[in-house]
């Protein structure tokens, strides 16, 4: 069992030390645990959301420490969440830092809406939901295109508040998912929508059923905010991508990909 997507305190809105998050994870018999906190975005809405730049080599070097601690116990690695389209605050000679295992892709922000935060969610109200969903998924596919995150987090987090498009959007994920394949991307396994007003993992069990059938690999992360949320859900997971026909997922050491049974 692995978790790759877990935070710490230093993003303004997650509890707990690094240290608290592991050992949940060794209790929960997990193999690997990876951080992925949110990369730094620009000062004007950062506040709460993410690490600021200058607190970057600190992020880095409390993981790595951590790391050390418990080779012996578990695999730590060391990841960003990056949002997409990428901002200039994020120090791009990270995508080649020999000390980071993997950069995660996501999307928050449909140019300066924060769609996904529950004080701005009055704008699904403002604006076509099809619409909406096609810059969303135009986003992703540009992620995508850009080659240059290890993972897509939370493919559909879109629908975090329960919208969803009058019109079906297979064939804008199919074309997605067929990019992350020859690329060689792996999609996450998202199991913080179980715990949002959606109550459902992201991606949808259809838009797994799509990843599965177009090759693209998966990795599996709790979005974990405090140490007791890491691993949440994930009897749920294991049985959504058991029932898709997933028998592997995806883990990382310094960018480089392998894969371990699901059990």
């Amino acid at each position: 069992m692995i978790d790759y997507h877990n935070h710490t305190s230093l993003c303004g809105h997650a509890s707990g030390e690094v240290f608290e998050y592991i050992e949940s994870a060794i209790n929960k018999g997990m193999v690997d645990i990876g951080f992925s906190d949110h990369a730094a975005i620009p000062e004007n809405i950062r506040q709460g959301i993410t690490m600021a730049p200058d607190e970057t080599e600190l992020y880095i070097k409390n993981i790595i420490e951590a790391a050390g601690k418990y080779r012996d116990k578990i695999n730590v690695r060391l990841g960003f969440e990056v949002d997409f389209p990428v901002f200039d605050t994020f120090d791009r000679r990270l995508f080649t830092d020999e000390r980071v295992d993997y950069i995660m892709g996501s999307c928050h922000f449909l140019d300066d809406w924060p769609f996904d935060h529950p004080g701005y969610v009055k704008g699904f109200d403002e604006r076509d939901i099809d619409s909406i969903y096609l810059d969303y998924y135009a986003i992703i596919e540009a992620m995508a295109d850009s080659v240059l995150f290890d993972i897509i987090g939370h493919f559909d987090l879109i629908k975090k508040f329960g919208h969803r498009p009058g019109k079906s959007m297979d064939a804008v994920i199919r074309r997605i998912a067929a990019k992350l394949a020859r690329a060689g991307t792996v999609v996450e396994i998202n199991t913080a929508g179980l715990r949002k007003p959606v109550r459902e993992i992201y991606p949808s069990a259809s838009i797994v059923e799509i990843m599965f059938q177009e090759n693209v690999p998966v990795t599996l992360g709790s979005d974990a905010h405090s140490p007791d949320e890491v691993g949440a859900g994930y009897a749920e997971a294991y049985e959504l991508l058991k029932k898709t026909g997933y028998r592997k997922i995806s883990g990382f050491e310094k960018r480089k990909r392998y894969e371990l049974t699901i059990v």
